[in-house]
């Protein structure tokens, strides 16, 4: 399998602008243009910017993947000067050299996510005040804010899986893309790491739903059954039945609240199935992954031993 060694030597050539650097804020469209980004909603109204917000918002959505792409390239570049000093670097001079090669390439990604970050900022402004991301099937739906202190990271390729990876959530920028990803095999690997972490967080939240819901009914079940028990019951039977029904109640109204805050506003409560897909995007980034997959795999065992 890739490793991010087997890249080391196209990445070395990764060039680095000190200048770019000094200026992880800089905007290729800066402030003081006039562009519809630099107003509000309502100045974009009494000025007429809505089209060229809307053209302006297109833009930067183009610019925010080719950003994305940017910063995929420095944090392999990063891990591939990791990598390159665990297994060659020997001696202290030599570890010195190549930790200042792995800070200077950190140094690069988190300035290119500094820039992407204040680029998405434009990009929320410049949405329409009734913008609904569940509803939006474009890939730009899928941008979000990058945190520097744990998206910027990539997984061992080289590795299997452990005992602790699920409870580890992997970055988001190994998933998000316009069109069709490269179809290298670190690339193939990382989405599909990625899509395992999706779906298992999708059968956690259904899961965790099923036990909101089951626990409710059990309360409401119980509460039930000593309601009826105290109507046949008279004195002190019945003001016990009839308090342990009330009590019954009281938790089942606090798990159905409980619900309440933890779902989404828009998901109904006796929705089974809680996962969130983007059908296009979904099936437009992994056909060509699937596809490429496909054709690295033997088909038979005498390709096998070809190959």
């Amino acid at each position: 399998m890739a490793t991010c060694a087997d890249e080391y030597d196209d990445l070395q050539d990764f060039s680095f602008d000190e200048a770019d650097t000094e200026d992880p804020q800089y905007d290729p469209c800066p402030d003081g243009l006039g562009l519809p980004s630099d107003y509000d909603h309502e100045d974009r109204a009494d000025y007429g910017l809505h089209t060229l917000a809307e053209y302006e918002c297109t833009i930067r959505t183009g610019l925010a993947f080719d950003q994305l792409d940017a910063i995929r390239l420095a944090v392999k570049h990063r891990a591939a000067h990791i990598e390159h000093k665990r297994k060659h670097a020997r001696g202290g001079r030599a570890n010195t050299v190549a930790q200042e090669e792995i800070q200077r390439a950190d140094a690069r990604a988190r300035v290119l996510a500094t820039r992407y970050n204040h680029n998405f900022e434009r990009i929320k402004a410049l949405r329409a005040s009734d913008y609904d991301g569940l509803a939006d099937n474009s890939p730009g739906s899928r941008l979000q804010p990058i945190r520097l202190d744990s998206d910027l990271a990539i997984a061992n390729m080289a590795a299997p899986r452990t005992l602790n990876d699920s409870q580890r959530s992997g970055s988001w920028i190994w998933n998000v893309y316009d069109k069709a990803p490269s179809t290298s095999t670190l690339d193939i690997v990382q989405w599909f790491r990625a899509k395992a972490d999706k779906d298992r967080a999708d059968e956690a939240v259904n899961r965790l739903c099923a036990e909101f819901r089951r626990t409710s009914m059990g309360y409401k079940a119980y509460a039930t059954l000593w309601s009826a028990a105290g109507d046949s019951r008279k004195g002190g039977e019945r003001a016990y039945a009839k308090k342990t029904a009330a009590m019954w109640t009281r938790m089942a109204a606090a798990c159905d609240k409980a619900y309440d805050s933890a779902r989404r506003a828009d998901a109904p409560p006796d929705r089974l199935d809680h996962t969130r897909v983007r059908n296009f995007y979904m099936f437009s980034t992994a056909e060509p992954l699937v596809t490429s997959f496909r054709a690295s795999v033997p088909t038979s065992p005498s390709s096998a031993m070809t190959t």
